[in-house]
């Protein structure tokens, strides 16, 4: 029996051995692919979580700043309209005062500042004008009522304009049309401060009966028209009356002696008791309304539509917005 040499090896042989190398082969990259790289995937797992999770939350943030940017904006443009188109120009100006300072577009904003301060000034003027030429027209003799309350639409064109401005004084809040709900408030700033405690006593009978500040301050202005406040006021040349609002003993003071017309107390109550006989009175809705109303029904003195005018001057200035 002969051995076979080492090199021999049958065609069989040489398949298995071939076959075994490929499975150990298969095993391999198995064990690579199973062991390592599933290691490495689950390995990678968290950190891609984790950042998933940060791509989203920053999503989220995004979105929310933008939201928030967004009703800032509304906010602003909000605000920006409510004050640069407000109607009291005072206000305007220091609104562009502050943005001529602060904003990146400083020329817009001064250029805007010198156009509402021209506009300012300018309105101040013209009112200033058709407060005279409305006065003028009123005093003539024979003055017709239509061109009267032409002259006064220009004059209330002109007051809407820039706010009320009466004369030497600034462009502030209209208080032709004062908001009662506000409580505008009455003042006794334009009145001398020894003419203060009878001005109160004229504002408080008429609260006491039950009057608004309207009804309040028209009384007043009245008052201080007929004699500036002062209850010993005589008669002038051609009239007849006395005291506080220069009550004529033809009229409502018919009959009383001259001292009690002379005592404040008593010149109020006779007025106090007129205008409760003028329903309009207490019913008027503006300050224009009840002056005019209290200077044509109660008080009737001579140049009634120039006396309106007058004492609706008088009468804004006791009415603070």
């Amino acid at each position: 029996m002969t051995d076979g040499a080492p090199g021999d090896t049958s065609p069989a042989e040489l398949q298995r051995l071939e076959l075994e190398r490929y499975k150990a082969k298969l095993e391999f990259r198995k064990f690579i692919w199973g062991t390592v790289i599933g290691g490495i995937t689950i390995a990678a797992i968290p950190p891609l979580f984790q950042l998933a999770t940060a791509a989203l939350e920053f999503v989220k943030s995004e979105a929310a700043r933008k939201m928030q940017a967004q009703q800032f904006r509304d906010g602003y443009v909000k605000d920006f309209l409510n004050t640069a188109l407000n109607q009291d120009i005072e206000v305007r100006i220091r609104f562009a005062k502050y943005f001529a300072s602060v904003s990146s577009e400083k020329d817009d904003w001064s250029r805007y500042l010198g156009d509402l301060t021209t506009l300012r000034d300018t309105k101040k003027s013209e009112i200033d004008r058709l407060e005279e030429a409305w006065q003028r027209l009123a005093d003539r003799p024979g003055a017709i009522a239509s061109e009267v309350n032409q002259a006064r639409r220009h004059l209330d064109w002109a007051y809407s304009e820039v706010g009320y401005v009466a004369p030497n004084r600034s462009a502030i809040s209209n208080p032709r049309v004062p908001d009662e709900t506000k409580g505008p408030g009455l003042t006794l700033s334009s009145i001398p401060s020894e003419r203060r405690p009878v001005a109160q006593k004229v504002l408080d009978a008429f609260a006491t009966a039950g009057y608004g500040q309207f009804q309040q301050a028209a009384a007043l202005a009245n008052a201080i028209a007929e004699s500036a406040l002062n209850a010993n006021a005589q008669p002038v040349a051609g009239d007849d009356g006395f005291g506080l609002f220069q009550i004529s003993r033809r009229g409502l003071g018919v009959n009383l002696p001259l001292e009690k017309l002379l005592d404040p107390d008593t010149n109020i109550e006779l007025v106090v008791a007129a205008a409760k006989k003028v329903p309009t009175f207490a019913s008027a809705n503006s300050l224009d309304e009840a002056v005019e109303t209290f200077v044509r029904f109660i008080i009737r003195p001579a140049n009634i539509a120039s006396e309106v005018i007058r004492r609706q001057q008088i009468a804004r200035q006791l009415l603070r917005s």
